[in-house]
């Protein structure tokens, strides 16, 4: 056996010596070696939780949905979503055949074939995506695929409908295994939040099942009907049964409606819900069978409820590959098409329910506690930073180097510190370098040492430099923009080859190390203009992250001012609290400086508060002091000690000034009316009372 060949190792850029499936990054060139087989793409199917991410990410929009299809693939040379960690299947017509490809189907050019492994896997190319099906989560699109001799293959059967077949053999080998277990068993429980997939076990059960046997549905009541009509009322009828509508995030009342059927001999939980795992241990009777047939609900936790209720039962988790499940999905889908392509396509909005998960490891996260502990003191109630730190977390896993980009003061060193925590180097040393603080002519000693006597070292043995020190850990390269051509070249020289020398020295040192680097300028600007080398460019920028600015997520700001208050506090020893209204004017201001800047102000406000009350006043006075000033000196009117006497005229002068700051900032009165959070008709009229 040929890993390289069989596996498609050959095809793995980064990290090296995995394979296609961990692997963050795959060769997608159209050439093929004389062992693979190109398919040229008609329709992918996308796993339902990636499908469901995506369009969260693209606001439903059709147009930008396609567009993050296509971006995944530009990024991972696969269409294996980063923050699900997901994939799907792949339908097309065979293009060209290697000389040497295992052909066990006797494919020829022009034949219709399903790719029946995850595009976790395969190398894809998408040159462009022509429509979305919301209703099967899936996209029919123009590109290629490479296949290697191991990876399945199906030919297309004529007569069944490729939606529908796709959408089965999404389900692997489990719909098979289903089947199989429920012969001679007579109370089966199907639980899910997605009546295709609910119907596909229980007929899947319904064909091998005893006439008398009972097939109860349990639908989740965030339940999403796509297909609708007569003909899926009818079909769920011959299929089910009862089909009972519950909240199955919360087992005990679950349990109670079922109390008239349970327990069952077999329970499947199709669910992409995690957290739904308990009511399946619950309806179960002792000594059957619980099937988890969709990979986001936790099969651990599963074993722990068992085992903390001494229940004994057959707890079994989705299946892979079987040679002869595509057989059995097309019968499957013979008999389900006539029902299924009668039924009425229903406009469903996208729920954002934050009790329902957005994918399976954020949930996960978020049920277990893990999320805390993974992130640490990270603050992020945004969606568009959530997309971000799930992103983060899935990157730590993959051994590869990561560029970090965002504006000055977006937190790009804390995602280094995430980044190194979660990853499989967490245990070895991790080295903070900031390429911006080191003069030129330490910065070689200063990454790779010196030897005794070379720089006026005269430590015994020489010096070791941050890589020497960094061996099987991880480097992180701050302001990695701001390295000389000259440095550029000896870093490039280090990723490549693996090894060093030291200032004054003639013996090479080997290096392995993960690389981290950030970045506030535009490095492919720098590219451009010649002061960045592309090919170091490319090898920091295996995967690249980019930090929304706090403008981009302003609802992550009255978390983060409650944060730094708390963090603070036990700084100082002192207790603030802050008003509402001035969380929400810091809301509306512009922060050039991101978190680093509010944070310094949130300090200078309880630093500078009398009370343990921060006003709106306290804000307006600490962003806009000399307003404040110029208010107090147009006043006029003072006591001997400087006190300010007509506070009525103050406040008009202070209204004045900033009124006048904000037309002279923004330009248009409907700008500045924007930003300082009135109307354009009260602006108006309030520049005709000042006479601005």
């Amino acid at each position: 056996m040929n890993q390289t060949r069989d596996f498609g190792e050959n095809r793995v850029l980064e990290p090296q010596y995995v394979l296609p499936t961990s692997a963050w990054k795959l060769d997608n060139r159209r050439e093929i070696e004389p062992f693979e087989m190109r398919v040229r793409l008609k329709k992918i199917h996308i796993e339902g939780t990636s499908f469901k991410q995506i369009r969260m990410e693209a606001n439903d929009n059709d147009e930008k949905i396609k567009q993050k299809i296509i971006d995944i693939v530009i990024r991972r040379g696969k269409l294996h979503n980063p923050v699900t960690d997901t994939g799907g299947l792949a339908y097309g017509t065979v293009e060209e055949i290697g000389s040497e490809y295992e052909n066990r189907l006797g494919l020829s050019p022009g034949d219709d074939v399903i790719c029946n492994a995850s595009l976790t896997t395969i190398p894809i190319y998408i040159d462009k995506v022509i429509s979305v099906d919301r209703a099967f989560g899936q996209a029919d699109v123009e590109g290629y695929t490479i296949l290697y001799s191991r990876i399945p293959v199906v030919r297309k059967a004529e007569d069944v409908p490729m939606n529908l077949m796709l959408y089965a053999l999404n389900e692997s080998g489990t719909l098979l295994k289903v089947s199989n277990i429920a012969v001679g068993k007579r109370k089966f429980l199907v639980v899910g939040n997605d009546e295709l997939t609910n119907i596909f076990y229980g007929y899947a059960i319904r064909k091998i099942a005893r006439e008398d046997a009972e097939i109860i549905c349990l639908l989740d009541r965030k339940t999403e009907s796509v297909l609708q009509g007569s003909s899926m009322e009818r079909l769920m009828e011959k299929v089910f049964t009862e089909v009972r509508i519950v909240d199955i995030l919360k087992p005990m009342e679950c349990l109670a409606e079922l109390r008239d059927r349970a327990p069952f001999d077999l329970t499947v939980n199709c669910a992409d819900i995690p957290g739904a795992e308990t009511i399946n241990i619950l309806a179960t009777r002792e000594g059957g069978t619980v099937m988890f047939a969709n990979l986001i609900n936790n099969y651990n936790i599963a074993l722990y409820i068992t085992e903390s209720i001494s229940k004994r039962l057959n707890v079994l988790c989705a299946d892979g590959y079987s040679e002869v499940y595509d057989r059995f999905d097309v019968e499957l889908v013979r008999d389900l098409a006539p029902y299924v392509e009668r039924a009425v396509e229903a406009n469903v909005q996208l729920d954002d329910d934050p009790a329902y998960p957005v994918d399976r490891k954020s949930r996960l996260r978020e049920v277990s506690g893990q999320r805390q502990t993974m992130l640490e003191d990270f603050v992020c109630e945004s969606r568009a930073m959530a997309a971000v730190l799930d992103e983060i977390l899935t990157v730590s896993r993959y051994d590869c180097n990561v560029l970090i980009a965002g504006d000055t003061g977006v937190g790009k060193e804390k995602v280094a510190n995430i980044i190194y925590k979660n990853s499989m180097r967490k245990m070895q040393p991790f080295i903070k370098v900031n390429c911006a603080s080191i003069t030129s002519d330490l910065i070689e000693s200063e990454f790779f040492g010196c030897e005794e006597g070379a720089m006026g070292e005269k430590r015994p043995g020489g010096r070791k430099g941050y890589f020497e020190l960094a061996d099987n850990g991880t480097v992180f390269l701050d302001d990695v923009g701001e390295l000389s051509q000259d440095m550029q070249a000896k870093l490039l020289r280090v990723i490549q080859d693996g090894e060093f020398r030291r200032v004054g020295g003639s013996v090479p040192v080997k290096t392995n190390v993960r690389i981290l680097s950030a970045t506030n300028c535009d490095l492919e600007a720098a590219i451009e203009d010649g002061s960045f080398r592309r090919d170091l460019y490319y090898r920091l920028n295996v995967v690249r992250i980019r930090i929304p600015s706090l403008k981009d997520r302003p609802g992550d700001i009255p978390a983060l001012v409650h944060h730094f208050l708390k963090k603070y506090g036990k700084k100082f020893d002192m207790k603030r609290y802050i008003d509402e209204d001035a969380v929400e004017y810091l809301k509306q201001c512009e922060w050039e400086g991101n978190i680093r800047e509010l944070e310094n102000v949130v300090q200078r406000l309880m630093i500078s508060s009398d009370q343990e009350q921060i006003t709106l006043l306290d804000v307006m006075k600490e962003l806009h002091g000399d307003v404040f000033e110029a208010a107090a000196l147009d006043s006029g009117d003072t006591k001997e000690d400087g006190q300010i006497m007509d506070l009525e005229k103050m406040v008009q002068n202070f209204e004045k000034n900033i009124l006048k700051m904000a037309c002279e900032q923004y330009g248009s009165t409907r700008k500045a009316a924007r930003a300082v959070g009135i109307s354009q008709t009260q602006l108006v009229r309030k520049k005709k009372k000042y006479d601005i």
